[in-house]
């Protein structure tokens, strides 16, 4: 009998309930074992519990508030092949730096160009990880 391949684990952060629950929901519909969250406390606690994360969905800081900024950094350090998008309301140049490796998707947006930001970040990150 062979094992059923494991989904891969996906974070979504935002502040809004019915956006994270949303993009949760159409990640799972896709294949990832998603996991919502509101709260960075609850942010945090998933990424430390997701060793193998492959996808991370953010919203994007604004200026003064650097929590989802600090999980796509700790991305960058601890898991470097993990996909990034970040959403907002707002137009890039008035959030808070994100890295240049995450793909940027403008709020409101449906599935398709959801999904299509998704496809972009997953062929931009390295194809390897880094030795640990």
């Amino acid at each position: 009998m062979t094992a059923k391949p494991s989904r891969p684990p996906a974070l979504v952060f935002d502040r809004a309930h019915m956006v994270a629950d949303t993009i949760a929901m159409v990640l799972d519909g896709e294949g990832y074992a998603a996991h919502a969250a509101v709260t960075y406390r609850d942010a945090k606690r998933a990424f430390q519990a997701l060793p193998d994360l492959s996808l991370m969905v953010i919203h994007a800081d604004t200026p003064g508030e650097r929590r989802g900024s600090m999980l796509l950094q700790a991305a960058l350090r601890e898991r470097p092949t993990t996909a990034m998008v970040v959403v907002s309301s707002r137009m890039p140049e008035d959030l808070a730096p994100f890295p240049q490796s995450a793909v940027f998707l403008e709020k409101p947006f449906d599935r398709a160009q959801l999904l299509e930001a998704i496809d972009r970040a997953r062929s931009s990150r390295p194809a390897t990880r880094k030795p640990g």
